[in-house]
């Protein structure tokens, strides 16, 4: 059997030119994605406020839009995703739960020519997209914003997904002001040497790099509140665009927009206006000036996803399509309390990167005119998974949720011993659940969180190593935090890289502790996991067996050889990218421009492409491995949080390090580089 993992570009154009017919009115859905989101970094987790310090921390977190959908919507309280953005996005569009997908952030370049279903970065080639899903059953199907679910072929982008247009970028993070993928940005020094704008186009006439007006950083310090180079306008405008040309007198096609934001990942920037208004209005409203830099960005980036979110659901109601939307709000993983994530969970455990509450229990909420009247203002307890809603969405488009085209691909993965694709593990019945105000599908049997946590709700186990395993206080981060870094005792980021070998710098600096073979909690009478019941007697066989169990779902973990990052990559994102970031594999009829070639480069990108060259001497790379993450941690201490007590604080300290970029050119051109062909 031959597998077909190529797909032409015609194809890619029309996932289904017959959508499955649908016997019911379908509505429009909005479905919002936030990014890094802490608990207490929204509203309607702030409603009561006993200690000044929570007053205080309820005045700055200003979602006035958020906190009504909420009302007039359905508030699901028991929401888990992943503890990090890759897999839980992969989870999310896949239908699968993340140890089934992807269990940890791989570079978007990397590449195993051996598997070529899943021997890249994200969701598996052959694993069927919610955009295909919800596509074949008519709707209208646009992306928005950050993608990171892989991109080395074009079955992997948003547009070989199931998505009919898509404005995006690929990696975890890129600059809001200059779309370039710097080490703030990305937390790396990447083998491409964070050389690339990482902003694409696709849709049925053009596919390749943004080239618009806004591909600059030279609206930085405009003092209007929504700057026309800010990433996030940028995401909005388009948006708003898909909206308002939404054909509504096509009922058989409803719309579907995916709108992800980059807020509020790293690197902290944000207009002027918000920055310095957020201040404004909390001192306004009695409370005092912020004490932390990062915190008061934050809250400026918070507030700017909630004038967003008004923006997109007033289109909605301009347009008559209110009354028939459904508005889903998530986020991918719990805040990073990490130096400079800056985000606060209170009151629950830990943060990003970790399993405990504050890592993977998510903000989520459905509203829009499509809720029941008699379920708004309901909070539904029931367990929902981050990847059950491929099939919430499956059901509702009217689609059968099965996935025919992975269980294709493992007939051929089977024959050549390679790892098989997971079914698809969202639950059916969510949505009855949610909107009959019943028992949830989930309620009932265990959740496999991760390869060292699983959910028995309302009992959970963590097990290994975990960092961030701290509780932060109502405000946070602070001077103590600022403090702590400067003493050198954290908490700094834990997945730091230098082409791609991670550094560590030990358990002190993530706030690493040890769980060892299991902690054990009752999350809905301790939901801080303070009490660990793991010594308790009567919780012996409870967690024998729980620890047992995940043993089981543990030989069930998809880890297929991933491959690394192979110069090549970096090539083309110079020649068919045009200086971003793209597909790279399998490309041929994918972009719309012809390749550049080397006599169309500038002088600067042809020593960018030595550069990167020089880096398959394994000299050069161990070179830079050794001595390059003491220098840019150095630099990257320039960026931390400031104590607002202590020094000025006045929003223009975000840095785009061009130092570090320096420093691992001067380090690669001492080796050689000048030998090393271009292609």
């Amino acid at each position: 059997m031959k597998l077909q993992w190529f797909v032409s570009a015609a194809s890619l154009a029309a996932v289904s030119a017959a959508p499955e017919a649908a016997k019911a009115p379908k509505p429009h859905v909005l479905f919002l994605l936030a990014d890094d989101l802490g608990w207490a970094n929204i509203g309607f987790h702030r409603t009561t406020a006993k200690t000044e310090d929570e007053k205080q921390g309820q005045l700055e977190v200003q979602t006035p839009t958020i906190n009504q959908l909420v009302k007039e919507g359905i508030q699901l309280d028991r929401h888990y995703s992943y503890r990090i953005c890759g897999p839980a996005r992969s989870a999310l569009l896949s239908g699968r739960l993340a140890p089934h997908v992807l269990v940890k952030n791989v570079a978007v370049t990397a590449s195993n020519p051996d598997d070529p279903i899943s021997g890249y970065a994200g969701i598996p080639r052959n694993m069927t997209g919610m955009g295909e899903k919800v596509r074949r059953g008519g709707y209208r199907t646009h992306y928005t914003g950050k993608w990171d679910a892989g991109m080395a072929t074009p079955q992997h982008t948003p547009y070989g997904r199931g998505f009919e247009t898509s404005f995006m970028y690929y990696q975890h993070a890129n600059d809001y002001w200059n779309k370039k993928t710097g080490i703030q940005a990305t937390g790396e020094i990447t083998t491409c040497l964070n050389a690339f704008y990482d902003l694409m186009v696709e849709n049925h006439s053009y596919r390749g790099p943004y080239k618009g007006p806004a591909l600059t950083d030279a609206c930085k310090s405009s003092n209007e509140p929504t700057p026309y180079c800010y990433e996030e306008k940028m995401f909005e405008d388009h948006s708003l665009e898909i909206i308002r040309n939404h054909d509504t007198s096509d009922v058989e096609h409803p719309l579907f927009l995916f709108h992800a934001f980059h807020l509020l990942h790293t690197p902290l920037q944000v207009p002027k206006y918000y920055y310095e208004q957020i201040e404004k209005d909390v001192i306004q409203q009695g409370g005092k000036a912020f004490d932390s830099e990062n915190r008061r960005l934050l809250m400026a980036m918070t507030k700017y996803m909630d004038d967003t979110i008004k923006n997109l659901t007033e289109a909605f109601k301009a347009k008559g399509m209110w009354n028939n939307t459904l508005v889903v709000f998530t986020t991918d993983n719990g805040g990073p309390i990490y130096e400079p994530g800056s985000a606060n969970n209170y009151p629950l455990r830990g943060g990003k990167y970790s399993d405990f509450e504050g890592g993977v229990r998510t903000s989520t909420f459905m509203s829009g005119g499509y809720i029941p009247k008699e379920r708004q203002g309901y909070v539904h307890k029931g367990v929902v998974s981050v990847a059950d809603w491929y099939t919430i969405f499956s059901e509702l488009a009217g689609v059968d949720e099965h996935d025919d085209k992975s269980e294709e691909a493992n007939k051929w993965l089977a024959k050549q011993g390679l790892s098989l694709l997971s079914p698809v593990d969202g639950k059916k019945g969510q949505l009855e659940a949610i909107f009959g105000a019943k028992a949830g599908p989930r309620d009932s049997e265990p959740l496999f969180l991760s390869g060292s946590a699983l959910l028995e709700y309302p009992y959970k186990l963590v097990t290994g190593k975990q960092p961030y395993m701290a509780h932060t206080g109502p405000l946070y981060p602070n001077c103590s935090t600022v403090a702590s870094m400067k003493g050198g005792h954290g908490p700094d980021f834990i997945d730091f890289s230098v082409l791609e070998e991670k550094v560590d710098l030990g358990d002190s600096f993530y706030w690493r502790g040890d769980c060892a073979a299991g902690c054990l909690f009752n999350v809905e009478d301790d939901p801080a996991e303070s009490v660990d019941l793991s010594h308790d007697p009567a919780q012996k066989e409870r967690l024998s067996r729980m620890i047992s169990s995940l043993s089981t779902f543990n030989k069930t973990l998809f880890v297929p050889e991933r491959g690394e990052t192979h110069v090549q990559a970096c090539y083309n994102a110079m020649l068919n990218g045009g200086g971003h970031f793209g597909p790279f594999v399998d490309i041929q009829g994918y972009y719309t421009d012809k390749p550049r070639v080397i006599e169309d480069l500038s002088a600067h990108e042809k020593a960018q492409m030595a550069l990167m060259g020089a880096l398959t001497f394994d000299s050069v790379k161990k070179t830079i491995q050794k001595y390059a993450p003491t220098l840019v941690l150095k630099l990257l201490e320039k960026s931390c949080d400031k104590c607002c007590t202590e020094e000025s604080c006045n929003g223009g300290t975000n840095l785009n390090l061009p130092e570090a970029l320096d420093l691992v050119q001067n380090l690669t051109k001492s080796h050689q580089a000048h030998q090393v062909a271009y292609i």
